[in-house]
């Protein structure tokens, strides 16, 4: 009787936590009031600093990403073919990690995963609230003059027609 009571509690639990999920994913900010690019300052994996004055002018898009993240895997290879296609027209692609590991473990992970592009970190994921993120993948596209034409939190394979126009758009 009390296993079947415990077995009961347990599969509760995780229906509350289930909704609870969905609630928090419904209620995540789709860019929030996000709508310039945030001043900020963050280490390459070699330690040399950026900041986001040094993008004015470009069209710039920006993906939170995690070495363990999974659907954060998933943009990678879009971003990848977007950095080989617009570098040269002025478009800047950063992914920023927020992982906790070393900057050895994440360089290995990006070589492996064919990223392109320029990797900072951001360890204690200090930039969430700036841009109005509550899970990851989150990438923002920024026109050249700063503002914001794109934000999408999470992952969905149908973004890729989305991120494509916003990052077209994002040149003009």
């Amino acid at each position: 009787m009390k296993i079947g009571f415990a077995f009961k509690g347990m599969i509760s639990a995780m229906v509350l936590a289930g909704l609870s999920l969905i609630a928090n994913a419904a209620d995540a900010p789709k860019g929030g009031d996000l709508k310039t690019l945030p001043s900020f300052t963050l280490p390459d994996l070699d330690g040399k600093q950026y900041s986001s004055s040094q993008f004015a002018g470009k069209a710039l898009i920006v993906d939170f990403w995690a070495t363990w993240c999974n659907t954060c895997k998933e943009t990678i290879p879009k971003l990848a073919e977007l950095q080989t296609k617009y570098k040269d027209k002025g478009m800047t692609i950063v992914g920023i990690s927020v992982d906790k590991g070393s900057a050895e473990k994440i360089r290995k992970a990006a070589s492996r995963l064919g990223i392109n592009y320029l990797v900072l970190l951001d360890k204690d994921n200090t930039l969430a609230a700036t841009f109005g993120f509550k899970g990851i993948p989150s990438l923002y596209v920024f026109d050249r003059k700063g503002q914001i034409n794109l934000a999408l939190p999470g992952y969905d394979p149908d973004q890729e027609n989305q991120l494509t126009a916003a990052a077209e758009k994002a040149l003009q």
